[in-house]
């Protein structure tokens, strides 16, 4: 079937200002919206036999591992805090704000929340837990945006089921690839230049409810046009073709009741997927988007050009940003200060641009161990272990603690709050006592941890920034989406 024109399509190019569709007003940024047909009984997505995920790089089987003595671990704990920086770096230059309580925005009817953060928070077991923290019903917690990463590993979405064929790829701000300097609300893209390329989302919730009869894909129109094929609920597809002024756009589909899969086919490309977006039900809370990609550094803040974010959110999008990165940054060898102080500023001082009027947090990287595999010979109890002096278990943890001391410093000098993922699990050595609990609350690779020790470190937040219900108990009742 050829491609349908706009006026075959029944489709139409405005200005969305957003005010009379529900959504938050972006700013004056192309929209073709196209009605769709949703199904009640649409049938369960199934991905193709030859679907794959993106290729990832994926890090090299470690083999055997074995835990460093106690007594050795001990030693060098003590010796660090002998040797400890403490507040001797330099200060942050420039006026320091007076600073808002972090939740004071929660009094309206929605409390809404951005975080940007690298594998830590991708994973989705941190926030899931600081949502169940707030007793909230689980139709009064939402997402309002997905970002482009989707099918990526180690990224966990608020979607069913995705397939995603081999022909994307992805486009991290901080990579500083093609495309990267114009990312979506993530900080990421999806990009293919490969016809043919395709993906399919199950938008139902966990209870395999649909929610939203409303959705939109934002992408990057190209000067030539841009055909698609959408299939909604498995019906028939239907080919899209986009045209407009380069840049931003929006594609939005509307349907008369709750869309459940949405399939897309790229038949002209290039293609370039920001994310996805839908609006907030009247009876939502708490709207949390969640926006993390392994191996993510603060740099893709400072690389990327404000004006690809601010067309997307023209008003205050969020009541509350959060900023958790660290862990990729230290793990640069050698690690110097002044270069991600230097950096980090820069960054945060883009993000404070793009979202100024909101309530800000920095979250500093944990504590983090040295990998160590068993000698030849070894066995996990009884192994055989190199040169006590050969190792130096406080290599990393010397690092993240130089990292937390500028964290807490930018932070108070762009009028921001601090918490030390550091310090919260028990500062130097916490790693490897982490790591031996039952269950471990460290991961094997003594950087990621397990899901028990995601669930501890929020936690931990929760209880020092005073999150919880109670934040939820005295704020206005929801009012309905216009």
């Amino acid at each position: 079937m050829k491609p349908q024109t706009l006026a075959q399509a029944a489709l139409y190019v405005v200005l969305f200002w957003g005010s009379g569709l529900g959504y938050a007003q972006i700013g004056p940024i192309a929209a073709t919206r196209v009605q769709v047909q949703a199904l009640s009984d649409a049938p369960d997505l199934q991905c193709a036999l030859r679907s794959t995920a993106p290729k990832s790089q994926r890090p090299a089987d470690p083999g055997p591992i074995q835990w460093p003595d106690e007594a050795d671990v001990e030693q060098q704990v003590k010796a660090f805090g002998e040797t400890a920086i403490g507040n001797g770096s330099p200060a942050v230059p420039g006026e320091e704000l007076e600073i808002s309580p972090l939740w004071s925005s929660v009094k309206n009817p929605v409390l809404r929340v951005g975080i940007w953060s690298d594998s830590h928070l991708a994973a989705g077991f941190f926030t899931q837990e600081l949502q169940r923290l707030t007793k909230l019903a689980p139709e009064q917690v939402q997402t309002r945006f997905v970002p482009a990463s989707l099918g990526r590993p180690g990224v966990r979405l608020p979607l069913r089921k995705i397939c995603v064929s081999s022909d994307w790829q992805y486009e991290p701000a901080h990579a500083q690839s093609s495309g990267a300097e114009h990312p979506g609300i993530g900080l990421v893209n999806m990009s293919s230049r490969q016809d043919g390329a395709f993906l399919s989302v199950d938008l139902r919730n966990a209870a395999g409810r649909a929610q939203h009869a409303r959705v939109r894909l934002l992408y990057q129109q190209t000067e030539q046009a841009l055909v698609l094929s959408l299939r909604v609920d498995g019906g028939q597809e239907q080919n899209i073709q986009l045209q407009g002024l380069q840049g931003p756009a929006v594609l939005e589909l509307n349907a008369l009741k709750a869309i459940s899969t949405l399939s897309l086919k790229v038949l002209k490309g290039p293609f370039r997927l920001q994310g996805l977006e839908w609006p907030v039900a009247p009876d939502v809370r708490l709207q949390m988007d969640v926006f993390g990609y392994p191996g993510a550094t603060v740099n893709g803040w400072r690389l990327l050009r404000t004006e690809s974010l601010t067309q997307w959110w023209s008003q205050p999008p969020y009541d509350v940003v959060v900023m958790a990165f660290g862990t990729n940054e230290g793990n640069v060898q050698p690690f110097v200060a002044e270069n991600y102080r230097q950096m980090l500023q820069a960054s945060v001082a883009q993000w404070r641009a793009i979202f100024p009027q909101a309530a800000c947090l920095l979250i500093a990287p944990g504590d983090r161990g040295v990998f160590m595999k068993r000698s030849k010979g070894g066995d996990k109890k009884t192994p055989r272990t190199s040169p006590k002096a050969t190792i130096d278990l406080m290599r990393f943890t010397r690092v993240h603690d130089e990292i937390g001391r500028i964290q807490k410093q930018t932070a108070k000098a762009y009028g921001c709050h601090f918490w030390n993922m550091f310090e919260a699990m028990g500062g130097a050595g916490s790693a490897y006592r982490w790591a031996r609990q039952s269950p471990p609350l460290m991961a094997q690779d003594l950087i990621h941890f397990t899901v028990p020790g995601y669930q501890r470190l929020a936690q931990l937040m929760a209880k020092d920034l005073g999150w919880g219900p109670a934040l939820f108990e005295d704020s206005a009742a929801p009012a309905a989406n216009p």
